[in-house]
């Protein structure tokens, strides 16, 4: 506005000069005009100077305002700077208006974006002044607010001088001379107490030298960042390394792998360790060129059959000869492997050392070898010894059998020479010499068939227990008895045996029953049979009779051991003996139960037979027993 006003005051002065001038014929002047010309110049004079004194504060201003905001800015405090440049608003409006909206959007949108990364990082800020003490950090690092502490014990000390801080490997030493070299650092790890709110903790340091405007040193600055979960999942890592070095060390198994071609790549240190130079030889090679003769050819034929058609394979076992003239058994298993698109790049899987099972392998087949031939050598020696028992045997009761028969034959002899004349006493005497000598005729021959019972060969076959069952019977003698038995037979009883031994032990089985029943009203005996849960045929044979205490059953199966008393049941005490060698001679067993006066159960298996099991029972129709037979007696 002063400029215009000086504008327009200059332009009247001129004009009313001009005026006059034009209008002066002669040569006085008036004196009103020209005073009026005059005070307008001066007018327009004083307006030009008001201006250059409103243009000189306004320089002054703008250069007082600018190097406040330099300051507030070097400060880093721009929000005050701006509002700095807002303030002279009425002395340049439009130039510091548009300066502090444009550095307001710059340094805002700056400061925002550093705020965002600031806040968004796991790592601070910090500085460092020229005696390398901290000078500046972030309030929220983890070494000060979540651990507890102020930034009052952390500012204006070094890093060694920070009591929760550990030295670097390196030592503080060695890092307070990178700082005397003003050289930059990164990644300068720390041991933290406290770090976080944990109880230990890392951080990494990285840190560039700082300098004025001047170039002169002014310090450190540089960031942290925690790393302790990094530290931890390293240390694990580690840890777990170790650990699987020392089990592959000490482990039998190892990892391979090949290429595209099934060659071997070259070896690590644990693969030469395992197998020497041959392992540094056969790199480049497939496992049938570096060791063709450890398999035949049809067998490697067969191994690369399946690599063609990308086949798992298991216990590729052959032996392979080391450097040191060591031979080792090796065990492969492999699977194929494909990369990220599906391609084949070759197969890998675990190998293993053998050697050891072989070598027990091979010390197993010898002593089995050994073992058989003991064995036969043993079964050789019993077999003599057992047919120079069966001789023996033989010549033994044959040679007793006729002193015995002489002696039963002159007791008979003298009792009808003297007839009449012998007195009752001596006749007495004479029968129990008879009666005795019987019974020892009877002995022997038990004796003998207990012997053949351990010798005679079994050879089985198909045998109908049920049909042999009433062959027997029907041979029975009837004897004293109150009453006839009742014999109850199941159909159907098949059976894979010795037929002849078999006969041994019904017969046995059978002539008890009748025997212990004879003073029974009315005696039964049953036959049946049913499979086991082992799927072998149980033969039951079942009286009535007089029983036995169930504390003595593992008596009644010991040679010459007897239950009841002779003049009760006459006996041997063999037969039962005879009965168990047997049926333990077809792997199978005998069990027996009875109660006093109430009866007596045998329970029988015969085992399974070589082909298969044995034949099946024929069911017995729903509701009915087994057959009767006609009595006996």
């Amino acid at each position: 506005m002063i400029g215009v006003a000086a504008a327009a005051a200059g332009l009247w002065a001129a004009f009313r000069l001009a005026t006059l001038l034009w209008n002066t014929t002669s040569g006085s002047v008036p004196r009103g005009p020209l005073l009026e010309a005059l005070a307008a110049a001066a007018a327009c004079l004083g307006l030009l100077a008001l201006l250059a004194m409103a243009q000189w504060r306004a320089r002054r201003l703008a250069s007082r305002t600018l190097r406040a905001t330099a300051n507030e800015l070097r400060r880093g405090a721009w929000e005050s700077a701006v509002a700095g440049l807002r303030q002279p608003a009425r002395a340049v409006p439009s130039a510091f208006g548009d300066l502090a909206n444009q550095v307001e959007g710059v340094i805002s949108e700056s400061d925002r974006r550093w705020r965002a990364r600031a806040e968004l990082s796991s790592d601070w800020y910090w500085e460092m002044d020229t005696r390398f003490k901290l000078s500046n950090l972030s309030a929220d690092a983890p070494i000060v607010k979540p651990a507890g502490r102020a930034l009052g014990d952390v500012l204006g000390r070094r890093y060694d001088e920070l009591g929760f801080c550990d030295p670097p490997a390196i030592g503080w030493d060695a890092f307070h001379d990178v700082l005397e070299r003003q050289e930059s650092f990164r990644d300068l790890e720390l041991a933290v107490r406290g770090l976080g709110g944990r109880p230990h903790g890392w951080i990494a340091l990285s840190g560039r030298p700082r300098v004025h405007r001047d170039g002169t040193f002014a310090g450190y600055e540089g960031v942290a960042r925690d790393v302790s979960a990094a530290k931890e999942a390293y240390r694990r890592l580690q840890a777990s390394e170790q650990r699987y070095a020392v089990m592959a060390g000490l482990s039998a198994d190892w990892y391979w792998s090949t290429d595209e071609h099934h060659r071997i790549p070259t070896p690590d240190a644990e693969m030469v360790r395992r197998f020497g130079q041959m392992a540094v030889r056969n790199a480049g090679r497939t496992r049938w060129e570096a060791f063709a003769d450890a398999l035949s050819p049809t067998q490697w034929a067969s191994h690369q059959e399946e690599l063609r058609s990308l086949q798992p394979f298991r216990a590729l076992e052959f032996a392979v000869q080391r450097d040191d003239g060591r031979t080792i058994w090796i065990s492969l298993a492999g699977a194929p492997r494909f990369d990220e698109r599906g391609q084949f790049i070759g197969y890998h899987g675990v190998g293993r050392d053998i050697t050891l099972r072989k070598m027990h392998e091979q010390m197993l087949v010898q002593h089995n070898r050994e073992l058989q031939s003991a064995v036969a050598s043993r079964t050789r020696e019993l077999e003599l010894a057992n047919r120079d028992l069966d001789a023996f045997g033989r010549q033994l009761a044959h040679e007793l059998r006729t002193p015995i028969g002489h002696v039963q034959g002159l007791a008979e002899l003298l009792r009808q020479r003297l007839g009449a004349r012998l007195q009752p006493e001596e006749a007495q005497m004479l029968t129990l010499q008879s009666n005795a000598a019987q019974d020892m005729l009877a002995t022997l021959e038990a004796l003998l068939e207990l012997a053949r019972s351990s010798t005679a060969t079994i050879e089985r076959q198909a045998v109908d227990l049920s049909a042999l069952a009433h062959e027997l019977i029907a041979g029975l003698q009837a004897g004293m008895r109150k009453a006839p038995v009742q014999w109850q037979v199941q159909p159907g009883l098949n059976v894979y045996a010795s037929a002849p031994q078999l006969r041994i032990v019904l017969q046995n089985l059978l002539s008890n029953a009748a025997k212990f029943t004879r003073d029974v009203p009315q005696p039964v005996v049953s036959i049946s049979g049913q499979h086991n849960a082992d799927g072998q045929l149980m033969v039951r044979v079942a009286d009535n009779g007089a029983g036995f205490e169930p504390a003595l059953a593992a008596r009644l199966f010991q040679p010459f051991q007897r239950l009841h008393r002779d003049t009760e049941f006459h006996g041997t005490g063999i037969g039962l003996t005879i009965v168990q060698r047997i049926v333990q001679r077809h792997g199978g067993a005998i069990t027996a139960r009875g109660t006093p006066g109430v009866g007596a159960v045998f329970e029988f298996t015969l085992g399974q037979r070589e082909a298969g099991a044995s034949e099946p029972v024929q069911p017995t129709p729903h509701g009915e027993a087994p057959h009767p037979m006609p009595a006996i007696g």
